[in-house]
């Protein structure tokens, strides 16, 4: 962004039927601004741009193959109910990508710079993420030799230094975000900078999960896929004694199937009271349990009755 342009957002009032989504244009103002002007030291630089790159080169990456390496492992671990994947912006991922390639030219040497409130947060948050990506490169390579840790800025006096650094460059980044806030208060009123902040979260989530995770996550069990085949088959089975025993017909395994996976969610996310899929595996055969799931596969598929 430059000094002849503005960012002005249109925020549509929550009592509108239609519920727009916010609408941003740039137009041509030489006398307004939603940024603000600071200089970054080239110390400072060395601290927010790993960050930036390693942000752009996953989103590009992720966009070119359909996933990167810096992911939640959705299918692997799958989150319980209700978990908050974020959403994604087009709008707030451009103003990313538009900071880091700015901030391109002025890696090394830092200088004078011109961020709103938006890319001010991107860059705190590359910061933090760069932080988490060396701290996760340290761990899957703590066996190699100290000279080629070293070499990487994997060492430990490179790390110490890091973490000395990366707060100190945060604490000054918030100070500047604190004014751009009020710039941004100003041009676009006070409600307009409050739904303008919720898209950022939610696509803030969004980045944390699916461009730049680096928590370690527990091994993987193997043979758990097999396990989860077999409590299916166990469920399946007593499902369709229960049907019979009320009375109707089971349907085809594939429907019943799906039902079963249904149960297994609502039981995991503690719908069911008492009847886990633990309690059920434990006391596999209970016509009383037989009959729990059958009604559990009548209340959603229609059915037909015995002869």
């Amino acid at each position: 962004m430059t000094e002849e342009q503005v960012v002005i957002f249109t925020f549509p009032l929550s009592t509108q039927p239609d519920n727009l989504k916010m609408a941003c244009s740039r137009v041509d103002v030489a006398q307004i601004t939603t940024a603000i002007r600071f200089r970054l030291s080239a110390a400072q630089m060395s601290v927010i741009w790993p960050g930036l790159d390693m942000l752009t080169k996953s989103y590009l990456s992720r966009g070119r193959k359909g996933v990167t390496r810096y992911e939640y492992p959705f299918r692997v671990y799958p989150p319980r109910g209700g978990f908050d994947r974020g959403e994604f912006d087009q709008d707030m991922m451009d103003e990313v990508l538009a900071v880091g390639e700015r901030l391109r030219p002025k890696a090394k040497l830092g200088g004078r710079i011109q961020m709103d409130a938006i890319e001010l947060r991107a860059a705190i948050f590359a910061i933090r993420s760069n932080l988490d990506y060396v701290r996760k490169g340290r761990h899957d390579r703590r066996l190699w030799s100290q000279e080629t840790k070293a070499k990487f800025l994997l060492d430990d006096k490179s790390y110490n230094q890091l973490k000395i650094k990366s707060p100190r460059v945060i604490l000054s980044l918030e100070r500047h975000t604190k004014r751009a806030n009020r710039v941004l208060v100003k041009a676009v009123t006070k409600a307009g900078y409050t739904a303008l902040m919720q898209v950022w979260k939610a696509h803030l989530r969004w980045m944390h999960l699916h461009i730049a995770y680096f928590k370690r996550l527990p091994p993987v069990i193997p043979g758990r896929r097999i396990e989860h085949q077999k409590t299916l088959d166990s469920l399946m089975e007593m499902a369709e004694n229960g049907i019979r025993d009320e009375g109707f017909e089971a349907p085809d395994g594939k429907e019943l199937r799906r039902v079963m996976r249904l149960y297994v969610r609502s039981a995991r996310r503690g719908r069911e009271s008492i009847y886990t899929i633990p309690y059920l595996l434990r006391h596999y055969g209970y016509s009383h349990l037989n009959r729990y799931l059958a009604r559990f596969v009548i209340t959603r598929l229609t059915l037909k009755e015995l002869p």
